[in-house]
Order: C-alpha cells, then sequence, then structure tokens
C-alpha cells in the first residue's frame, strides 16, 4: 500500500502515515527497509500487520534530481529566438516552448505585451534620432547653398 508520513513523536521513532485509502497507521523506525532517514512528507510503500501497524516501510520519493530534468538546451534556444527575434522570439518561446507546468508561474501573454512594448519604446528615440539625423543632413545641404 501506499501514503505519506504524517508526522513523527519527538523521540523520532514513531511515525504517522496516511495510505491513500484515507486510514492512518504508525510504524516504527526498526522498520524503515530504505537507506536514509524518513522525514514528513516522504511517498512510502508499506504492508500492513495483523495488529494494523505498517511493516516493511519503503522510500518511493524520488531524489530531486531524479525528478528535475535537464532543460538546458531547451532553454538555450529560448534564449537565442528571443536575441535575434525580440518581442516576437518572447511570443514564440511563451506560447510553443514553455511547458505547461510552468505557465502559471511565469506566465505567456503578459511577458510577451511587455516586451512588445519596451520593444517599441526603443524606436522611439531611434526614429527621433533618425529624423534629426536627416533633418541636420538636409539644413547642411540647404546652408551650404545658401551660403555659396
Amino acid at each position: 500500500m501506499e501514503g505519506k508520513i504524517l508526522g513523527v513523536d519527538k523521540n523520532g521513532n514513531l511515525f504517522t502515515i496516511r495510505a491513500q485509502n484515507g486510514e492512518r497507521y504508525t510504524f516504527v523506525k526498526s522498520e524503515w527497509q530504505s537507506e536514509g532517514t524518513p522525514y514528513v512528507g516522504q511517498s512510502i510503500d508499506f504492508n500492513i500487520s495483523e495488529d494494523n501497524k505498517a511493516i516493511e516501510v519503503f522510500n518511493i520519493t524520488k531524489p530531486v534530481l531524479e525528478q528535475t530534468q535537464d532543460n538546458t538546451p531547451k532553454a538555450i534556444i529560448a534564449l537565442l529566438i528571443t536575441l535575434f527575434f525580440g518581442f516576437i522570439g518572447t511570443a514564440v518561446t511563451r506560447f510553443a516552448l514553455m511547458e505547461e507546468e510552468k505557465e502559471e508561474e511565469f506566465g505567456k501573454l503578459t511577458p510577451t505585451l511587455i516586451h512588445f512594448v519596451c520593444s517599441v519604446l526603443f524606436f522611439v528615440p531611434v526614429v527621433g534620432w533618425i529624423i534629426t539625423l536627416i533633418a541636420n543632413i538636409y539644413y547642411a545641404i540647404q546652408n551650404y547653398k545658401a551660403s555659396k
């Protein structure tokens, strides 16, 4: 039967667990069959004795290293797409590459819109510089002609 460890007594010897069926059982530390020390929240597999106690308790929680997969190549692709395509890259990354479990934490639409606004704000001074440059060249030519 599977369950989770709910608590442990202050001596660290008697553990309380809740099985998937909702029933609660206890086990003593000597019934722990896995490496390490049992801890609260740990997923376990166990058998039930005749006196309704958990026996032969095993850890079934995967280590943190096994739970997370390395998404570094995917992250590098997202970085490059964003750098080369700007806010369009953000949209592609958020809507095509992002995994579902990260959607709530990081969002999709809001970062894309913020990146779009930042991109537009960049072009305001650039357009101003271009207009200023064109005006300077135009009036420099006009002043040259007028001074001749």
